[in-house]
């Protein structure tokens, strides 16, 4: 496993990576750097030249592979349905549910969100409260309503 703490427009961002793709993306640093292949390198210097891509505005759609390994059950249910959502929309906690096939687990997927290893490439900060507002967010608030400005139109970029 590969990690390395990289400085974005939304605050210092802990990503780590194995040969099989993206394990972890989030604001907890504190982490110890584990001993890295060459293979779980090479992919995670491909996720921090896609999140450069991202937030300058050149990229909608990650290439990089997220190893799915520890998705099991209905959280990874949920994370399956989040991928789908598109950049640029949103959507609330319940149609969430509805998309990974339980209408009635909209608090449920509220905490699947709170879990998500891979942050802004597995895009939770797309997921509203139906009652407005952004809801809470790992990066906190500040970070998702950047994160939501963003995908907002063609060619923003969180670097200027």
């Amino acid at each position: 496993m590969a990690r390395r703490v990289v400085d974005s427009p939304v605050g210092l961002l802990a990503v780590t990576a194995t040969s099989l793709g993206v394990t972890g993306l989030g604001w907890d640093i504190s982490v110890v750097d584990p001993e890295s292949t060459r293979d779980s390198l090479v992919v995670l210097d491909r996720a921090i030249e896609e999140l450069d891509e991202y937030f300058a505005g050149g990229r909608r759609r990650f290439d990089v592979p997220v190893d799915r390994s520890s998705r099991r059950g209905f959280r990874g249910e949920v994370l399956d349905a989040l991928e789908s959502v598109a950049y640029g929309a949103t959507v609330t906690y319940g149609e969430l549910a509805i998309r990974a096939g339980r209408p009635r687990a909209a608090r449920a997927v509220g905490t699947s969100m709170a879990t998500n290893p891979v942050a802004v490439i597995v895009p939770c900060h797309r997921v509203l409260p139906a009652g407005g507002g952004v809801g809470n967010y790992g990066g906190g608030a500040d970070a998702k309503r950047l994160l939501l400005r963003l995908e907002g139109g063609p060619g923003r970029s969180l670097y200027d």
